[in-house]
């Protein structure tokens, strides 16, 4: 409250000062990006059309008019002025938000290639928002694609963690968003990418010093475990029949271990206690399956 007070306070200064110096360029130029802020782009508008060139301006109207998702009219100010790396990352953003990775890619390799050492501060949220999209596609895609997705999310979600280590909250979300896709991929392809969700969200653990931050990423860490157990018992079950009993004795250990590893509450005890029951119930169908065809032969 005090600081939208404060901010509204300068604006009326601002506006007092425009009456005493009307034809200040600097002054009208701030008053109009204001006014673009705060959404009276009507009062905005005639001071463009007196300084159409101005740069700082017409990549405020740009902002705006990819807020209102306007994008043609947002596409005319960025032919103006094809390199601002500001503009690019919002167009980029917009994107994305739109889950329109192919139309965001461009512009978010312009931003990169004109700000390479992050002189804006844009560049690790601006991996992670693609690394996250990219994850976000995983689930819904086929085998081969999402394959894809699921390798490039890691390369950005990487990029912000090797590289941007003191972004604070991004680098957080960067490794929470690792995890999950990690995770993901473990569920679909390979039980590997499960260890690897738990190495990033054990480094997540380490890193936060949120209390509540640390209870979930808790969950999630046991989440996953119980994933790689299932999995595990999954890949266990999946082979020939000769060897069954066998190899049905080998999932229950795999799942014990990890029940054992894993410093669970009653609940999560409860729900792999009854994975335990169907496999010993398939053990058990198999076993007379295969008792039955001795029989008959």
């Amino acid at each position: 409250m005090q600081e939208t007070l404060k901010k509204e306070k300068a604006f009326l200064e601002k506006l007092a000062k425009l009456k005493k110096m009307p034809d200040d360029v600097k002054l009208n130029c701030e008053i109009a990006i204001l006014y673009v802020q705060r959404h009276q782009i009507e009062k905005a508008e005639p001071i463009l059309e007196i300084m159409p060139d101005d740069m700082d301006l017409n990549r405020e109207f740009g902002i705006f008019y990819l807020g209102k998702n306007e994008i043609e009219k947002a596409l005319r100010i960025s032919e103006m002025m094809p390199d601002d790396v500001k503009l690019n990352y919002e167009f980029a953003m917009t994107y994305l938000e739109q889950e329109q990775i192919e139309k965001a890619l461009p512009y978010s390799r312009k931003v990169l290639k004109k700000d390479p050492d992050n002189t804006t501060g844009l560049l690790p949220n601006l991996h992670l928002k693609i690394g996250a999209t990219y994850a976000s596609m995983i689930q819904s895609s086929f085998s081969k694609d999402a394959k894809k997705y699921g390798k490039n999310a890691v390369k950005y979600l990487q990029t912000v963690i090797k590289k941007y280590p003191d972004s604070n909250d991004t680098f957080e979300n960067a490794l929470h968003c690792l995890g999950a896709t990690y995770s993901d991929m473990g569920v679909r392809f390979s039980i590997g990418d499960l260890d690897k969700s738990i190495e990033a969200f054990e480094k997540l653990m380490n890193h936060t010093t949120e209390e509540w931050k640390k209870e979930d990423i808790s969950y999630e860490i046991i989440k996953v475990k119980q994933l790689a157990a299932y999995r595990a018992a999954q890949d266990y079950l999946g082979v020939t029949f000769s060897p069954i009993t066998q190899d049905f004795e080998v999932a229950i250990g795999v799942l014990e271990k990890w029940m054992n590893h894993l410093n669970t509450d009653e609940r999560t005890r409860q729900a792999i206690q009854k994975e335990f029951k169907k496999i010993r119930q398939l053990a058990a169908e198999a076993e007379k399956l295969a008792a039955e065809a001795e029989t008959s032969e």
